[in-house]
């Protein structure tokens, strides 16, 4: 299913390259221009969802110390905040913030502590996007994007997450409405890879040797995004 998606995405993007940015007849497409965009989205998990939990005290009576553990993904709600700017009619660099609730749920017990939680991601984003069809109405690109970290968050306690980077597909669209203001809606795949969360206080180290870690076996959504933009 993700192989297939991600094939598709790509397909889409680059089977459109070759096309000019051009206008109807009439309209001309300015060399550069920026956009902000506001977006609703919702999530689907694509992951294998396995879960691996460890308690890395190497050999010896410590290595025998374990602890139960579980890790689940499901759909998710949130939204997306971004700023792109368009140079030379399509050539697209794009920042952003992207907020999912809840997308996990994570639940560990050991040594007499239990700590479970279901934070919400929050995570900086940079791509790039490539604007093969511009006209007077409508705008549609793709390109790719990075995750640069991600922070968890509302959980009622601490964890914190080994992923620094995530990559990723987009595909979306804008459509003016009236004067500078469109609607727009992306379809994005990001990929984490493997995983890693730290969830029990420092406190409990001692027994908990790598400061209880799990591991969530392959992490990989599917974004659709629907919302509003403003060009400049």
């Amino acid at each position: 299913m993700k192989r297939l998606l991600v094939l598709t995405l790509a397909g889409l993007i680059f089977t459109a390259l070759p096309r000019e940015a051009r206008a109807e007849a009439g309209y001309e497409v300015p060399s550069r221009w920026a956009v902000a965009r506001f977006q609703g989205l919702v999530t689907f998990p694509l992951g294998e969802n396995n879960v691996a939990a460890w308690n890395d005290c190497g050999s010896g009576w410590l290595g025998l110390i374990g602890f139960d553990s579980s890790i689940d993904t499901h759909n998710s709600i949130g939204c997306l905040a971004s700023f792109e700017y368009v140079m030379k009619r399509r050539y697209g660099i794009e920042v952003g913030f992207t907020y999912w609730h809840e997308i996990l749920t994570i639940r560990a017990e050991a040594a007499g502590y239990t700590v479970e939680g279901a934070p919400n991601f929050i995570m900086p984003t940079l791509g790039a996007n490539f604007h093969f069809l511009t006209d007077e109405k409508k705008d549609i690109y793709g390109g790719a994007l990075c995750a640069l970290g991600v922070i968890a968050t509302g959980s009622g306690s601490d964890i914190d997450v080994s992923k620094d980077v995530a990559l990723g597909l987009s595909l979306g669209m804008d459509y003016c409405v009236k004067g500078s203001w469109s609607v727009g809606a992306t379809a994005k795949y990001i990929d984490f890879g493997e995983i890693d969360f730290s969830l029990f206080p420092e406190g409990v180290s001692g027994f908990l040797c790598d400061n209880g870690l799990m591991g969530l076996g392959h992490l990989n959504v599917v974004s659709m995004t629907f919302g509003i933009g403003y060009r400049f």
